[in-house]
């Protein structure tokens, strides 16, 4: 009784607020018993893999809130190139107030290569019409595609196969003009200062009361007005439009934090005025008193469905959405006092979010949630989570135990979300912050983790004029992406001297990565280490400063016959560190197989959920030939004679490598079981 009586209380203020105010809905001009679909627009016909598409319709037809799909939803219906169906979500643009016409848009990004087609289908209370048919073509493209995660805890991968590591920070926020922020600090100066010092990943906050506000219509802080109309915050929506543009031009893969502690917050809990519980749209909109019921009644799960609906139908066919955030610390909603949140009420709203997204997200972008530091009973466990989080301050030095943690007990990947020398950035020595993050990103990449940490005061290393530090870290962070985590093995050390932090990898069975951190109150000169386990082959061998990045020394090398590169190290002084680069001379296959020649081959559809379609390359012996199929693992799958397709439909979903030899010639490739 108390959801019914709480729906009907929102619903009734709902359309209250929207007749005495609204300049976007419609009911007052069009009859409810009125549809009209007219025929769908786009100057595109043909679009390359992953580029934006885009469509609009006009409809006539009243409205109260465009953003419910409850009252009005506009979908397109689309096949796809394997004669497979989705629905999409579209959303509304624009009303001509002075007939009651609406425009409705839609913007996809194909996946796969082929022709597509689709109608535009609106419901509308009782109503239902769908548009004509429209078709367009997708083409080949050298364009990567989406991040996903397949499972591999070392890296994402991309719709093309291609490895991925992010390396950034947070930027959670633009300058909060009211309270003094520096005006410079927009996601244009932000995204461009990125791309100037190579970060590709940037994590940021979606829909906070100061940020990108689509339900807070009444924002804090100057930059938004106040917003007193039906649907989401127009200045919102139009901020979300520029964002997104402004990471597609820089390169910047966007990690979207959709809600965060603070907003559920009944006390002052951080001393900072983090408690928006009072202000929060959920208790008029969907009558809930007290923050459990954010995470149980049924309205302000729907709502929250909503805004997800919106995000993906407007943003979701950008490449630069790297991943889908549902809360920033979840557990700081739970263990307060006064906040009343019970634990397994918060896990069954991420089992349920997730399922929703997934069940409406055709680019499948990255799910993920974040803790602080305080493991919620059963979260980390939901399928349908891709990434984990847990930020860690103050104790960068637990960062590798945490990885291995969190990544083994639920085996899947794990980020450090959030870092620093502190929580509440009281110490602002500029060498001790810039120091501590490098500590934390070199350890990081020698660990299993597809996100190196990311720091929290993205404003503090501007102002030092920090963000040259990450040079070399993205050089390295590039040459330490493995294809699978079978590709990112673990080498055995011994030196001459002991009482140093030693971390040692072997990339893709060819380059090796030694970094060797002195925290031991002494210091080390004249000694030599060894590294067992490279294969044969010369080295270009390049040894750096970890901190001042100043290169120290460059020689060529070759193993021994079992496997072994010495090498000689002048001095590593307490609290300095060391990174050292072993680069194989030879860019090409270094395993020692003597491969047949590499071909071309022609396959689809990629992704595909059942058939996999093959044309043999005319040099190749059809008779002769052989199909492999191996997961990310390495492990065979499938293996058949020589067939224009075969059926895939048994295989888990995930990534595959693609192999066909006829003993002399090879084709291989990769595609996604979807």
């Amino acid at each position: 009784m108390r959801n019914f009586l709480a729906f009907l209380m929102a619903s009734l203020f709902c359309i209250q607020f929207a007749w005495g105010q609204s300049n976007i809905s419609t009911d007052h001009i069009i009859s409810d018993d009125i549809l009209e679909v007219f025929t769908p627009t786009t100057n595109q016909t043909n679009v390359e893999l992953f580029e934006k598409y885009e469509a609009e319709v006009n409809l006539k037809v009243g409205f109260i809130n465009p953003h419910d799909p409850a009252h009005i939803s506009v979908d397109a219906e689309i096949t796809l190139p394997d004669a497979s169906t989705i629905s999409y979500p579209m959303f509304h643009k624009e009303t001509d107030t002075s007939n009651g016409h609406s425009t409705w848009g839609f913007r996809f990004a194909p996946r796969t290569e082929g022709q597509y087609s689709y109608v535009i289908k609106v419901n509308k209370d009782e109503l239902s019409k769908s548009s004509e048919a429209i078709t367009f073509e997708a083409t080949s493209t050298e364009e990567k595609g989406f991040l996903h995660s397949t499972g591999e805890k070392t890296n994402f991968t991309f719709d093309n196969g291609d490895s991925f590591r992010g390396i950034g920070m947070n930027i959670a926020w633009e300058a909060r003009l009211s309270i003094g922020d520096n005006p410079k600090y927009t996601y244009d100066f932000w995204f461009d200062l990125m791309n100037e010092h190579n970060i590709n990943y940037v994590r940021t906050w979606v829909n906070a009361p100061w940020n990108l506000p689509l339900e807070w219509n009444d924002p804090n802080f100057g930059r938004y007005s106040k917003h007193e109309d039906v649907g989401y915050h127009p200045e919102g929506i139009e901020r979300f439009d520029y964002m997104i543009e402004e990471a597609e031009k820089n390169g910047i893969y966007l990690m979207l934090a959709m809600d965060y502690h603070g907003a559920l917050w009944v006390n002052n809990n951080d001393g900072w005025g983090n408690n928006f519980w009072n202000k929060h749209p959920y208790k008029e909109l969907a009558g809930c008193e007290n923050p459990n019921d954010f995470f149980t009644f049924d309205e302000a799960k729907r709502l929250y469905k909503n805004r997800m609906r919106y995000i993906i139908s407007r943003w979701g066919y950008s490449t630069s959405v790297g991943a889908i955030e549902f809360f920033n610390e979840v557990d700081n909603t739970i263990f307060y006092a006064g906040q009343n949140v019970n634990e397994a009420d918060v896990v069954a709203w991420h089992k349920e979010m997730a399922e929703y997204l997934i069940s409406i997200d055709y680019h499948e972008h990255v799910i993920t949630t974040s803790i602080s530091h305080k493991e919620i009973n059963k979260l980390f466990d939901i399928d349908e989570l891709d990434l984990i989080q847990s930020h860690i301050y103050g104790n960068s030095q637990s960062i590798t135990n945490n990885i291995t943690y969190y990544s083994d007990k639920y085996d899947k990947p794990y980020a450090v979300g959030e870092t620093g020398v502190s929580w509440d950035g009281s110490n602002k020595n500029k060498g001790l912050w810039e120091k501590d993050l490098k500590y934390s990103i070199w350890t990081s990449l020698f660990e299993q983790t597809p996100v190196l940490p990311m720091s929290w005061w993205w404003e503090d290393f501007e102002a030092w004029d920090s963000y040259n530090m990450f040079s070399l870290l993205r050089e390295v962070t590039d040459n330490m992406t493995p294809k699978t985590a079978n590709d990112f093995l673990k080498l055995s050390l011994t030196s001459t001297v002991s009482g140093y932090e030693e971390k040692a990898i072997l990339v893709d069975k060819r380059d090796a990565h030694i970094f060797l951190n002195n925290t031991s109150n002494q210091n080390f000169t004249d000694f030599a280490i060894q590294v067992a386990g490279i294969p044969n082959g010369q080295y270009t061998v390049k040894v750096y400063d970890a901190y001042s990045y100043e290169l120290l020394n460059e020689e060529e090398k070759s193993p021994n016959s079992s496997g072994r590169i010495t090498l000689g190290i002048d001095r590593l002084q307490n609290g300095n560190g060391i990174y050292i680069a072993i680069l194989n001379k030879h860019r090409g296959d270094i395993t020692g197989n003597d491969d047949p020649k590499e071909v071309g081959i022609k396959y689809y559809p990629n992704p595909t959920n059942r058939v996999l379609n093959f044309e043999l390359d005319p040099s190749m012996t059809a008779p002769k030939t052989k199909i492999q199929v191996f997961n990310t693992l390495g492990h065979l799958v499938l293996q058949s004679p020589f067939n224009k397709s075969i059926d895939i439909s048994f295989l888990p979903l995930g990534f595959y490598i693609l192999r066909l030899s006829d003993g002399a010639k090879v084709a291989s490739g990769k595609f996604l079981k979807n």
